[in-house]
């Protein structure tokens, strides 16, 4: 009986972590776009820099 639960238990704080994991993923995706188009911006209208 405990040994299911567990099993249970073991697989959705798995599936949490995986789910956790692709969210901070995109997060770390939408900043590093958002990064780059501000460089791209600088070196356009800020050229001496």
């Amino acid at each position: 009986r405990g040994g299911k639960e567990r099993q249970r238990t073991a697989a959705s704080t798995e599936e949490c972590s995986v789910m956790i994991a692709l969210q901070l993923r995109r997060i770390g995706d939408k900043w590093n776009l958002r990064q780059r188009i501000l460089n791209l911006f600088s070196k356009l209208f800020c050229p001496g820099t």
